[in-house]
């Protein structure tokens, strides 16, 4: 997986978005990672998709801006 950004949540906590490939395709992660001692590792936590749903996915998030 290839970082693109981080967005820190809290002292211990971030944010962090990726892209890669699994099984053939590529794929865009979206996971919260927890500090632990001096390293940041994932969690469960977030979400991964298809990168074909990308433009949905921001046209979703940009609905945001409406609130």
């Amino acid at each position: 997986m290839k970082i693109l950004g981080e967005l820190e949540v809290t002292d211990r906590k971030k944010l962090v978005l990726s892209i890669g490939e699994y099984r053939d395709q590529e794929r865009v992660d979206l996971r919260q990672y927890i500090k632990v001692d001096d390293d940041y590792i994932p969690t469960p936590k977030g979400i991964n998709f298809n990168s074909e749903w990308l433009q949905n996915f921001i046209k979703l998030i940009k609905k945001l801006e409406d609130v």
